[in-house]
């Protein structure tokens, strides 16, 4: 969403970061999208806000858009993505707590 990464993604981070309780995991999915021809990857800006708000960046997981078929995978899109994009991201993160 445009502005949500400037606007709502660090209040959000440090929110979830109060409610985590200890030992819990926050699982983030994110993808990419097109802008005008450009890529926009929000992974980085996403990583950093929420390792500012006292996340530990545990896992990256890609999760392809298909389905096998034989030996090979075939791409099955959903009717919202962008040109070019097969993929979405999976990350994992715990919250630090200091004793």
């Amino acid at each position: 969403m445009p502005g949500a990464q400037e606007d709502g993604w660090p209040a959000f981070f440090h929110c979830a970061h109060r409610l985590l309780p200890d030992y819990g995991l926050l699982l983030l999915a994110t993808r990419q999208r097109r802008e005008n021809a450009y890529l926009i990857d929000p992974l980085g800006r996403l990583i950093a806000s929420a390792r500012t708000a006292g996340f530990r960046y545990l896992q990256h997981i890609v999760v392809a858009y298909a389905h096998p078929v034989g030996d090979h995978l075939v791409p099955v899109l959903p009717a919202d993505i962008s040109r070019g994009v097969a993929q979405c991201d999976l990350i994992a993160l715990s919250a630090i707590r200091h004793a």
